[in-house]
């Protein structure tokens, strides 16, 4: 009697439970489905605000991130286009060659165009390199130009000398972006040895990134080879072709330098690579 009991209980309950249905499982499972994909959205948003309360979230590539950004204009048509307007603001970029490449210029050309539109600029020079006369001719308005110059050192020079003048440029060039106020600050460290630079901390560029992040101003490093340029920072790698007149070895004289410029990102390929000409003066 006890089990017959039991088993007539059982087929109550079976009785008044609702019958399980495809079409009522597939909603359900679709519900999840969004809700899956929120919660992601919800925890992919938070970890951007997180890294961009400490000012890291450079170093994420975001698909909404396609606005045109604040630039600096470079002053060189070609250049421009390929960087898109100029040199990143809030980005620390390099102008990178060998001696005779064309990166003065670039870097006169920066400078100029920043100070014929008002702007103020910085150049610390790390080894007092500047010429004014050749600055002014560039069309560098010399008025609105902070100039710190290091001490004038004959490179390679001294390691130790060399290596301490490095440090203290580079602690100019933090202070100076700090104050803020400025269009480009640029950083002239061009013609030091490569072992010059094994003695800085190892933080020493990416805390220059997070200085610059920000503002709206354009960090310019110029030197030999790459240092320490930004997440969304670029470096313009110069070569440098002599082009020559004449039509005999005794009248052959220097016409100029073709430039040719290889633009490297982290982010993305640059397809066309940026060329133009300087001509000889005289």
């Amino acid at each position: 009697m006890a089990a017959a009991a039991v088993l007539a209980i059982e087929s109550r309950v079976s009785a008044h439970r609702a019958p399980l249905h495809p079409r009522t499982v597939s909603p359900i499972l679709r519900l999840e489905g969004e809700s899956l994909a929120k919660v992601a959205s919800h925890a992919l948003t938070r970890l951007e605000t997180l890294l961009a309360a400490r000012k890291l979230d450079a170093t994420v590539a975001r698909q909404d991130d396609v606005r045109r950004p604040e630039t600096a204009p470079a002053g060189i048509a070609s250049l421009d286009t390929a960087l898109g307007g100029g040199w990143r603001c809030g980005e620390v970029s390099e102008v990178i060659g060998a001696a005779s490449s064309g990166r003065t210029g670039v870097l006169l050309s920066a400078l100029a165009t920043a100070t014929a539109t008002g702007g103020l600029v910085a150049l610390i020079d790390a080894f007092d390199r500047l010429d004014p006369v050749t600055a002014a001719a560039a069309g560098v308005d010399l008025p609105r130009v902070l100039w710190v110059r290091g001490p004038a050192l004959s490179l390679p020079g001294r390691p130790g000398m060399v290596t301490a003048a490095i440090k203290q440029a580079i602690r100019a060039f933090d202070l100076v972006i700090r104050a803020g106020g400025f269009s480009v600050v640029a950083l002239d460290v061009a013609g030091a040895p490569a072992q010059a630079f094994r003695d800085l901390a190892p933080a020493t560029w990416q805390r220059l990134a997070y200085v610059v992040a920000g503002q709206p101003t354009a960090a310019l490093i110029v030197g030999d080879r790459p240092m320490g340029r930004s997440a969304r920072g670029v470096t313009v790698r110069l070569e440098a072709a002599r082009r020559w007149t004449g039509t005999s070895p005794q009248s052959r004289r220097l016409g100029g330098l073709e430039i040719q410029a290889r633009i490297e990102r982290a982010q993305r390929p640059t397809a066309a690579a940026p060329t133009w000409s300087l001509r000889a003066a005289g």
